[in-house]
């Protein structure tokens, strides 16, 4: 069956294509962009909280027109009255600050509640996507906005981390803004990306702000979308939103497929079975596969289901590699070349049915550095996966993979 098709937006169309996003309603079906290949003038991958919340920090700080977050989990902790805090100040002192975050991720309106009515205080625009409401509050948090049905939203869950400051910088990557990111119990990066390929990420944010309700004066989009200096790496932005265009589901069936020499897999929860099998043969053609998972991952059915395919890979030649903490990270790097980064999992649910977002980056220096920063240190580190063994884990096993489609 041919790939589903999007809504074609031209490098040179994206300022337009805003400007039609500002000015009138944005349906689900309008978050479907395509883009063209980029480009990117730096790409600098940066591994563990400790690594990539100061420097991502330090961009917020420098601000000086607008910053747009979309996140998964944005939560009151040391990470997230840090970040809280920061956005707060740059609001209070005029930038545009907007958020858009999960409400199954985030809780602004129970648990979070604090910290987000500290934000909305300071002038900071929330608009929360509430996949679980049948009826849905529209525009940002804290307005006095109508609710309207949510059906087209039921179900879809906003699973997205990435950050633009400026129209100038961006961040994408599979961390909240939450402590355990910060302090080792979830090992996760983020690439940050300067050059043109930033506007294709301004444009997913504010295609997904407007969806929510929310606006973006026209006379703002000069300052959101800024002539940015031109890059030689290649890169583009892969978004999946409900529905049948799945960009990075079909990118990352195509670089399975395709790896001739090595193929580098990480992911936390690897249970679809089509995916694994593209893995599997990659490695009984010849391609040196590692795939690095958690040793002991957060979500024990997709773990149980996970172990299932164990065997059938190991005899195939892949190298299972198990992070002694909870690997969080969402990766592949093809043929040393080949960079492809961001939030979705090898599970149902990201690839067919939550908002997602990745890179793709062609570029042999960023698989070079991605190596050197991510794969050789969690090598180092990390056991050798082995096979199910024993009666009742292999029943276990057997039962969530044949259940893995809805987990």
């Amino acid at each position: 069956m041919a790939a589903a098709a999007g809504i074609p937006v031209p490098n040179d169309r994206i300022r337009e294509h805003a400007e039609r996003l500002a000015a009138g309603p944005v349906a689900r079906r309008d978050l479907a962009l395509a883009f063209d290949e980029s480009r990117a003038a730096s790409v600098d991958v940066h591994v563990e909280g400790r690594n990539f919340y100061p420097p991502l920090l330090e961009d917020i700080a420098s601000a000086e027109s607008s910053i747009h977050i979309n996140q998964f989990g944005f939560r009151p902790g040391v990470v997230g009255e840090a970040f809280a805090d920061a956005l707060a100040a740059k609001a209070a002192g005029g930038v545009r600050v907007r958020l858009v975050v999960d409400r199954n991720g985030t809780d602004p309106e129970g648990g979070s509640r604090a910290l987000y009515e500290h934000l909305t205080a300071a002038g900071v625009e929330v608009c929360v996507v509430r996949a679980t409401k049948v009826r849905s509050a529209v525009g940002p948090l804290g307005g006095a906005g109508a609710t309207r049905w949510n059906l087209a939203g039921l179900g879809h869950i906003d699973h997205r981390k990435f950050v633009i400051v400026d129209g100038r910088v961006g961040w994408v990557g599979g961390a909240g803004i939450e402590d355990h990111f910060q302090d080792g119990r979830f090992h996760d990066l983020f690439v940050r990306l300067a050059g043109p390929v930033v506007a294709q990420l301004q444009l997913v944010f504010a295609a997904s702000f407007r969806w929510l309700g929310g606006s973006i004066p026209a006379d703002e989009l000069e300052r959101l979308f800024p002539p940015l200096e031109a890059g030689s790496i290649p890169a583009v932005v892969l978004h999946n939103a409900p529905g049948r265009y799945r960009p990075i589901t079909d990118a990352i069936r195509q670089l399975l497929t395709s790896a001739t020499e090595t193929l580098d897999v990480v992911n936390p929860y690897v249970t679809d079975r089509g995916m694994i099998r593209r893995i599997e043969q990659a490695a009984r053609r010849g391609v040196q596969v590692r795939l690095f998972v958690p040793a002991d991952a957060n979500n024990w059915a997709c773990a149980a289901a996970q172990r299932f395919h164990h065997k059938t890979l190991l005899d195939a030649g892949v190298r299972i590699l198990e992070y002694p903490t909870m690997l969080h990270a969402k990766a592949f790097v093809r043929d040393g070349d080949e960079v492809l980064t961001g939030t979705c999992n090898l599970e149902a649910w990201s690839l067919k049915r939550f908002f997602e977002i990745d890179v793709r980056v062609t570029s042999s220096a960023v698989a070079a550095q991605f190596e050197e920063r991510f794969g050789a240190p969690a090598e180092a580190v990390s056991g050798h996966g082995r096979a199910v063994d024993g009666l009742k884990a292999r029943a276990k096993a057997t039962v969530f993979a044949a259940i893995s489609p809805f987990l």
